[in-house]
């Protein structure tokens, strides 16, 4: 099916009912994440099970995951610049729902490390879809807090996860359960099947959402097709200043976020002793918290600075989030107090999803309409590949390469994060001016006559 463009002038669906769509993606975001930081609780078991190492572990929680997520969503970026973008997000999701159920049947590493790749495939879509999506909803002057809203599914899906994991942790007995008509299944694949399970229910609620008409006059020239990849690339080389840091510095974020979160409940455990069980729900907490706080923070500032006229609002929220992210992960997994260790995470995951929830209304601030679908794609690529697959593993490899001692964990997340930030606080700052620049020649672009 082609999805006819609508020129520019149309008006916006109303806003209450923009916010119910937001509110059903938001549901859909939340339940994809919920598998996503279950393996941070189950390094343990996993690793006992299998006989594998901290880097191989890290491969389960990163790169088997991202690879598949991030690849995939090339050829679900060029559907949904042509196609019903919701009928995709249905589709992805029974399928990553499906995937994270029969994680919890793996009789082994490798065949675990396949339904982690199911996962990815099925999560592929939702991002960019759910993106063009909320775009076409909401009126520009609205959508730092738009997505900033819609983003807080990440925040609370995160939190969630460890929470649930932590709670089955404490309710399940370590042997696990027997089920009829399957018989003894440990804890820790019981975990997966609770995790896997509403998707498959759920996704009906994505049918009562409309898909949204296409806004922007450009891409009523192409109304039989998106902007072709040829076009999308021709973009970002007359704007490439602006595309290499903006594009590149969610990566960055998402190797701090997500390779410190990755290890944090196996850190308290290895230096505290602290059980994942009760670290699991306290950081649930603090990632629903900090998350929360950052990404609401992030949408308003994004808003009110856009506003004033302040110049690369969007981008400059993210450098913002950098100057508080930078101190704090050098030395959260340092300090000899438990409380105070706690505390410092809470700002780094503040930071962190300040910088993350700033990205999306960014790309889209600087993408023609027609051509958002590959953009968030692609920053969804370098992001999967460089920050969700090298966060966990660029831990694991210090820890197994460098010290090669489990108890350096500490050291590891200190020595991955400092030097990442920094790049990440450089590539925000740098990209400032051509942001602007870029932002200013789409909207002469936009002034002209079609």
């Amino acid at each position: 099916m082609t999805v006819q463009a609508t020129p520019v002038e149309a008006p916006y669906p109303p806003i209450r009912y923009a916010w119910y769509v937001i509110g059903v993606l938001f549901v859909a975001t939340l339940l994809s994440q919920l598998d996503r930081q279950l393996p941070a609780l189950l390094v343990r078991p996993i690793r006992a099970e299998f006989g594998i190492s901290d880097t191989a572990f890290s491969f389960l929680q990163g790169y088997a995951f991202a690879l598949f997520y991030t690849f995939a969503g090339l050829p679900f970026g060029w559907l949904i610049d042509r196609t019903v973008r919701r009928n995709l997000i249905v589709v992805g999701m029974v399928l990553w729902s499906v995937m994270t159920v029969l994680s919890g049947f793996a009789q082994s590493y490798e065949q675990l490390v396949m339904t982690r790749m199911g996962v990815g495939i099925g999560e592929a879509v939702l991002a960019p879809a759910a993106y063009s999506i909320i775009a076409d909803y909401v009126a520009p002057h609205r959508r730092g807090r738009a997505f900033s809203v819609y983003y807080l599914a990440l925040a609370i899906g995160s939190g969630a996860s460890l929470i649930l994991g932590a709670l089955i942790a404490r309710i399940i007995p370590d042997v696990g359960l027997s089920l009829p008509g399957v018989g003894l299944m440990s804890q820790w694949r019981l975990t997966f099947l609770i995790a896997g399970a509403p998707g498959l229910f759920l996704a009906l609620l994505l049918f009562t959402i409309r898909e949204p008409v296409r806004r922007d006059a450009a891409a009523a020239l192409l109304s039989k097709a998106g902007a072709s990849w040829g076009d999308f690339l021709g973009h970002l080389k007359r704007h490439f200043s602006t595309f290499s840091r903006v594009l590149t510095y969610p990566g960055v974020v998402a190797v701090v976020g997500y390779g410190n979160l990755a290890w944090a409940p196996t850190f308290f455990d290895r230096r505290f002793d602290i059980p994942t069980q009760t670290s699991g729900i306290i950081i649930g907490v603090l990632v629903a918290v900090g998350g929360l706080t950052g990404t609401l923070v992030s949408g308003w500032i994004s808003d009110r600075w856009a506003a004033k006229g302040v110049p690369a609002a969007r981008l400059r929220v993210a450098m913002l989030a950098w100057l508080l992210v930078l101190p704090t992960v050098c030395v959260w997994s340092l300090v000899p107090i438990p409380w105070l260790s706690f505390a410092l995470l809470t700002v780094v995951i503040t930071g962190f999803g300040m910088a993350q929830a700033a990205a999306p209304t960014a790309v889209q601030e600087i993408t023609p309409n027609r051509m958002r679908g590959k953009a968030v794609a692609v920053y969804l690529l370098i992001g999967g590949l460089v920050g969700i697959g090298f966060g966990p593993m660029s831990i694991a490899l210090v820890t197994d390469h460098v010290f090669k001692d489990d108890s350096a964990l500490p050291y590891a997340l200190a020595i991955v994060g400092g030097p990442i930030s920094l790049l990440g606080l450089w590539l925000t700052w740098s990209g400032l001016k051509p942001y602007q620049r870029t932002v200013e020649a789409l909207r002469a672009q936009a002034a002209q006559p079609s």
